[in-house]
């Protein structure tokens, strides 16, 4: 009988690897991650021996779903086009182009027929298109959710759907960004069609879960659906809509940014544009002109020294029980911020938009966006954190993959104001100090934005396990 301590799963779309640090602390047997992305699956790759020492590194597979999915055995998925266009962002063509050919690989096809069951299918497939079926009264469900399907803008999302199909597993999450809950077609078609995936379909229940409200320092509204096969929820007398009670019942008070990023090294901006090579960068004792480093000289004990003594680092640092130190310090280092930039990061008040009366000053400098209203004042057009310094005594506004670009947004609060970096970026995040990002250090906000909070992810994977012991015990 299957050991209860290996149960298995599998991450699509991993990205870097925050459902796949959230599974592997709470036990699970990571079977495959697949991602297109090549930085982010290298991070995750970069710590799985960490993570996952059982899994070898050629079960993170970077590569097309689509080619993927056949190596299960069942041939392509065909698709009824409806009329559609398929639509693809630039970044997503650019992706595909990168990518490696999977089709031909015979150790990743020996590795996918070797897989027959998993307990818990997880991950993030988009889901971008509203089919025009699906917009029409007359239409059945069965219609809408056929068009839903079949748009070949939701055909990551049919893949993996597919993946549940072939592999039936006990448990399925998906997590996808907020705006599927306010389009009631979205979510319920996502509903529909997984709960009839597979032999047995699934019972379905979604819900919109904000970060803050577990224990993250961050503002994060996420919209998660949970699938449990129906024969076992029949059996178990257990709903999905029961995993997210539980769920609930675990929120905790929000935190504090000072209480999560505080401790870390409070460097300056990096002083030149495009200074991002290592032979630039300055140890962390030269404090006056540190800008921070990929990989710190000095050890993270004395950098971090008794200040990072604190529940949260403990409870992001300590996986299976165990609390990590890191040897050193990764991923603390700043990007380049203008001077005009930095007068008006100095300037800001924390936790208060633009527009505000009392960022009067900081909007001085601000030279784009910028209208006159009725009274002759200057205000920012649209958003009114374009340039935003964040609450040290509130949680952080969401952490996104458009850091990439540029950080004006999320100014640190401490002595020296300038964009935040990776490492607290990832703080907030809720990734572990010993998790190590590749990649340039652009690439780090990229993928650090794009992940689920390895602390939610793991708050999942607690209840999933506790499904599957109750499974596990019945089987005995």
């Amino acid at each position: 009988m299957k050991d209860k301590n290996k149960y298995t799963y599998i991450d699509l779309f991993a990205g870097a690897g925050g459902l796949t640090i959230g599974f592997g602390n709470k036990g699970f047997h990571l079977e495959l991650a697949n991602d297109i992305a090549e930085p982010a699956l290298n991070t995750l790759k970069k710590n799985l021996i960490k993570t996952h020492p059982r899994t070898n590194e050629n079960r993170v597979i970077l590569g097309d779903i689509k080619e993927l999915y056949e190596h299960l055995g069942n041939g392509c998925v065909t698709y009824d086009m409806q009329g559609h266009m398929v639509i693809e962002t630039n970044k997503e063509v650019e992706l595909r182009k990168k990518a490696p050919s999977v089709k031909d690989n015979e150790v990743i096809k020996n590795i996918l027929s070797g897989i027959t069951q998993i307990d818990v299918l997880a991950g993030g497939p988009p889901c971008q298109g509203f089919s025009m079926i699906g917009r029409s009264k007359k239409a059945t469900l069965e219609e809408r959710t056929n068009g839903f399907i079949d748009d070949p803008r939701n055909q990551l999302f049919k893949y993996y759907l597919k993946f549940a199909e072939k592999l039936s597993p006990k448990l399925v999450l998906i997590e996808n960004v907020k705006g599927l809950a306010s389009a009631s077609e979205y979510r319920g078609l996502i509903e529909k069609s997984l709960g009839d995936t597979g032999e047995f379909g699934y019972d379905t229940s979604s819900l919109v879960l904000n970060a803050k409200d577990f224990g993250i320092a961050q503002s994060r509204e996420r919209i998660f659906f949970i699938g449990i096969r129906k024969d076992l929820a029949k059996k178990y007398k257990i709903n999905a809509s029961d995993i997210f009670s539980e769920i609930i019942k675990t929120k905790k008070n929000p935190l504090k940014l000072k209480d999560v990023i505080f401790d870390l090294p409070q460097i300056k901006a990096n002083p030149k544009p495009s200074n991002y090579k290592e032979e630039s960068e300055v140890s962390f004792s030269k404090i006056k002109v540190c800008f921070g480093k990929n990989i710190s000289d000095e050890p993270y004990k004395e950098l971090i020294g008794k200040k990072g003594c604190n529940k949260y680092l403990s409870s992001i640092n300590t996986y299976n029980g165990n609390l990590i130190t890191p040897k050193y310090l990764f991923n603390h280092k700043s990007r380049y911020n203008n001077e005009r930039d930095l007068f008006i990061y100095k300037n800001l008040v924390a936790g208060k938009y633009l527009n505000d009366p009392v960022n009067e000053k900081a909007l001085s400098k601000v030279t784009y966006g910028i209208v006159i209203d009725e009274n002759g004042n200057k205000k920012v057009k649209g958003f009114g954190d374009k340039y935003f310094k964040l609450n040290p005594e509130s949680v952080s506004k969401t952490i996104i993959a458009h850091l990439e670009t540029d950080g004006n947004s999320y100014v640190h609060p401490g002595e020296h104001p300038r964009s935040i970096t990776p490492r607290e970026a990832a703080r907030i995040q809720s990734f572990p100090d010993w998790y190590f990002f590749t990649g340039s250090t652009r690439n780090q906000f990229k993928q650090i934005g794009n992940a689920v909070p390895p602390l939610l992810g793991g708050l999942f994977a607690e209840h999933f396990k506790n499904v599957l012991d109750l499974i596990w015990e019945d089987a005995r």
